[in-house]
């Protein structure tokens, strides 16, 4: 009877728990919705050869706005964008897509998913949609892609906006000394991890409201095992010459950094600035790994200023066209 009665207990407890995971979900869509709707952006799926690509945009690219593509970080997605995007709403074109091996594309460990490859493929998404030339933003991983891409489609790219990003570590950051010991705080062991990881990237994480905050949790512990493929790729790539590889950028470009920043060290901020030709660099005090989520509204003026001085080279790029 006891035997019985636990199993009844359990079977209740599982259903409870599975609703509310449900119920969590649900206010987890309702609330990416707003905020999507909010920068007017819409989502839209895509089908390349290597599967699926998810990304949100403005739902008809205008011919009178410039288009801005805003490219993710390692275990992130396009979501991250969506504070920036609102503060530039109505203004720009945007697109801003889940990299293969994040978010809602394709998942595949099958894939290759280094730095070089991704902006292939970036240049892919912007072929499909196309967009002959752009300006292009960038987060840690996203903006060692966006580097990449300038420097290999130097006649797509109107400006350049780097926000912390991978490429050169010469000065190491408080990541670096967690892997040498054999952490990586950035894939997570369990979902209770996810807490600690946000605390790490940024120094005040915005609020987000525990059902929500859940979900994102899951879905990150869900993604441990090829975020370690996509770290293993991304870490292939420190062997390139990327100094050599920023020095090719023909692009205007904001190198943008958060001075408190344990994944990828400030002091890097200045080489990277000082190896493109045409270069601005912004420190912002306060702040850590992610300026578009920590500080959405200084990070859009200062992109805003960026593009807002492409006008000459616009009319080069159309003229080339």
């Amino acid at each position: 009877m006891e035997k019985c009665a636990l199993r009844i207990i359990t079977l209740l407890l599982s259903m409870l728990l599975a609703g509310c995971s449900s119920m969590q979900q649900s206010i987890h869509d309702a609330a990416i919705n707003y905020e999507t709707s909010a920068a007017g952006l819409e989502s839209q799926e895509l089908t390349f050869e290597y599967g699926e690509l998810s990304i949100l945009r403005t739902p008809e690219l205008r011919e009178n706005r410039q288009t801005l593509i805003l490219v993710h970080g390692f275990g992130a997605n396009k979501e991250n964008w969506l504070k920036l995007a609102q503060q530039l709403e109505g203004e720009y074109n945007i697109v801003s897509p889940d990299l293969p091996g994040h978010g809602d594309s394709v998942q595949d460990p099958g894939l290759a998913y280094g730095i070089p490859r991704q902006a292939q493929r970036l240049m892919q998404l912007l072929d499909r949609l196309d967009i002959e030339h752009a300006h292009l933003a960038g987060n840690s991983m996203g903006g060692a892609i966006v580097a990449v891409a300038a420097a290999e489609y130097p006649a797509r790219v109107t400006s350049l906006s780097l926000l912390n990003n991978a490429g050169i570590h010469e000065h190491p950051a408080e990541l670096d000394r967690r892997l040498a010991r054999g952490e990586n705080p950035l894939v997570l062991n369990d979902p209770s991890d996810y807490d600690e990881l946000m605390a790490f990237a940024m120094n005040e994480p915005p609020f987000i409201p525990w059902p929500i905050s859940s979900v994102m949790a899951r879905e990150a512990y869900r993604n441990r095992d090829i975020n370690r493929k996509i770290f293993e790729d991304m870490e292939a790539d420190r062997e390139m010459d990327f100094r050599a590889i920023l020095a090719r950028i023909q692009a205007p470009t904001l190198v943008l950094w958060g001075a408190d920043d344990r994944i990828i060290d400030a002091a890097n901020a200045p080489l990277v600035a000082e190896a493109i030709p045409d270069s601005r660099l912004e420190i912002l005090e306060g702040i850590a790994h992610m300026p578009m989520i920590e500080a959405p509204g200084k990070t859009a003026e200062l992109m805003r200023a960026l593009i807002s001085g492409t006008a000459d080279r616009i009319e080069h790029q159309a003229g080339m066209n």
